[in-house]
């Protein structure tokens, strides 16, 4: 596996607030080609006038899309769809010819989190695969609670640590190198999807001890999750 074809397209839906405008903005930074979804066209199009201005001549290329568009002319997708778990199963549901087979780096936040009963028995990431109900390469990073860490990263030489769940290898592989490539900040290997649940409860203020003695094909992994303030 070799380094992020850059001549490949990554989406944002949304690219327009959020967690997906502040990551769209640095990887257009780091010289990615960068489509912003969004529902409407006029905020995808302003959305692309900041970056632009933010990026300069970094970017090579940013175009406002649709989220139907955006999301068929990309082959990694960044999904930052805020909102209840309904209306990101109804996206997700009326995308499933343009997601279908593609990477989906899933950066939400759970819409289940007011119900405590279900911390542990499922995760947004697992949702979404299910609504979406055709085969593609999920992982799990980040979510919406990032943006303000994103928008002022930590100095380069103390970064944060960014866990990514995923069972794909490749997509794993684009996941962290899409987040290694971001000043401040540095991917470890949280293990297979399944760990995706654990993710939901994790925001840029908490702890994480790691296992480094636990480790496959994909880097070191978490052997058991220890959280702490």
């Amino acid at each position: 596996m070799g380094d992020f074809d850059k001549s490949r397209k990554i989406a944002f839906l949304p690219g327009t607030s959020g967690v997906g405008k502040a990551l769209a903005k640095n990887l257009a930074k780091a010289g990615y080609k960068i489509l912003i979804g969004g529902a409407k066209l006029g905020e995808a199009k302003a959305s692309v006038k900041e970056i632009q201005k933010a990026a300069g001549s970094a970017c090579p290329f940013i175009e406002a899309m649709d989220m139907k568009g955006a999301a068929g002319a990309a082959k990694v997708i960044f999904f930052a769809v805020s909102g209840s778990q309904e209306e990101k199963k109804d996206l997700l549901q009326d995308l499933q010819s343009e997601l279908k087979g593609k990477t989906i780096i899933d950066v939400t936040t759970a819409a289940y989190l007011k119900d405590e009963s279900k911390w542990g028995q499922t995760s947004t990431t697992h949702m979404n695969r299910e609504a979406l109900a055709v085969p593609a390469k999920w992982v799990r990073c980040w979510n919406t609670v990032f943006v303000g860490l994103l928008e002022n990263p930590p100095p380069s030489d103390s970064p944060h640590n960014i866990i990514i769940c995923g069972d794909d290898q490749d997509a794993v592989t684009d996941a962290k190198q899409l987040t290694d490539c971001q000043p401040g900040f540095k991917a470890l290997y949280g293990g297979g999807l399944k760990y995706a649940k654990a993710l939901d409860l994790l925001g840029p203020g908490w702890i994480v001890e790691l296992d480094k003695n636990a480790s496959n094909s994909m880097g070191s992994a978490l052997a058991g999750w220890r959280f702490g303030l």
